[in-house]
């Protein structure tokens, strides 16, 4: 599931390259073990590790998959500890324009 929404984020940002590059960052996501990034500087998303990542989040599929559909709010998921992040809290905060861009 995690990967379809990363193939639906790839085809986002390279639609939206505008808004991408307001973001202009790169994120690297480990969820439940598996690797992921989002390259707003080079944009693109998929499976992988991102080389210079900005921010490194670690969170389970299910909170991903509702932080992403927006059942979720980033903020609320962080100070429950859902989120785990290492790097740039700027980044962490541009959570919301990730996903007003699915």
């Amino acid at each position: 599931m995690a990967a379809e929404v990363f193939a639906t984020l790839d085809k986002a940002i390279k639609a939206n390259v505008d808004k991408a590059k307001k973001i202009n960052g790169v994120f690297q996501w480990t969820i439940d073990g598996k690797d992921y990034q989002m390259d707003l500087k080079g944009m693109g998303a998929g499976p992988g590790k991102a080389a210079k990542p900005d921010v490194t989040l670690t969170i389970t599929e299910k909170d991903f998959l509702d932080l992403m559909s927006g059942k979720a709010n980033g903020q609320s998921m962080f100070m429950s500890g859902k989120i785990k992040f290492k790097g740039n809290m700027g980044m962490v905060m541009k959570l919301g324009d990730l996903q007003k861009m699915m």
